[in-house]
């Protein structure tokens, strides 16, 4: 095939796959790898049709071709996000480190080495991948959650109450993040800090019975006896909260 039809072929792969008909990339771009091997741009369509088609096996063979011609960051970036997601955790943090060994500014893929870390049971290692992506990035807002859920889960409530008090507007996760933030405050005693913040914020989730319940509470220990009951009410009775969760009592 010359390289003006391979060019027009390429072309037809890009329109296909901007319409979404990442099948139709997938066995027309294979025949044509077969004539041109070593075609960085048409490895990438196909690796990236095969992730849309949630091919993860495949997706990772291109990748893996696609690394052999161009050692980019974010080519490592992508394979460890795709050997990820077949919980291939150490393979991933292998793919994420050589991503960060190219970009060492690479906040995303500190995140996400974090997250592969985290799978494999290596908090201390993922909670230094998390601050490194905040350091790199002080907007990282997914590695800020991360972070402040990995130390919530750890019982390391001072810690994460820090990192959930940074993103406590962030609206995609806004009623989780306040509920969190306030068991933080309530587990390590801080009583009027969660009347303070709950107070600004129940109107907001206004039937979120932890909210409520730990408002009520911490009115009771401030001697607020009538208001105290009256959130607990709300939330429907006592709340106990320990290693196994959040429960009524």
């Amino acid at each position: 095939m010359n390289s003006n039809n391979l060019e027009t072929q390429k072309k037809k792969l890009l329109t296909s796959f901007n319409e979404n008909r990442f099948e139709e990339v997938i066995d027309k771009g294979v025949k044509l790898l077969e004539e041109r091997q070593n075609d960085a741009q048409l490895i990438y369509l196909l690796g990236l049709s095969s992730i849309n088609l949630q091919n993860f096996i495949d997706a990772e063979k291109f990748f893996k071709k696609l690394i052999f011609l161009q050692r980019t960051a974010e080519n490592f970036y992508t394979l460890g996000n795709i050997q990820k997601k077949q919980k291939k955790f150490q393979e991933a943090v292998e793919s994420f480190k050589e991503a960060i060994k190219v970009k060492p500014n690479f906040s995303e893929a500190y995140n996400n080495l974090g997250s592969t870390q985290k799978s494999l049971n290596k908090f201390k290692e993922a909670i230094l991948s998390y601050k490194k992506a905040i350091d790199l990035k002080a907007n990282n807002v997914e590695a800020c959650y991360n972070l402040a859920t990995l130390h919530y889960f750890l019982e390391n409530y001072d810690e994460a109450s820090n990192y959930y008090k940074n993103i406590i507007n962030l609206k995609t996760r806004q009623e989780e993040i306040c509920e969190r933030f306030t068991i933080c405050l309530f587990k390590t005693g801080k009583k009027n800090e969660v009347k303070d913040f709950v107070i600004t914020v129940i109107s907001k989730f206004p039937r979120n019975k932890v909210l409520n319940n730990l408002l009520g509470q911490s009115l009771l220990s401030l001697n607020s006896h009538k208001e105290g009951l009256s959130y607990i009410k709300n939330g429907a009775g006592f709340l106990e909260i320990d290693e196994n969760g959040v429960r009524l009592i």
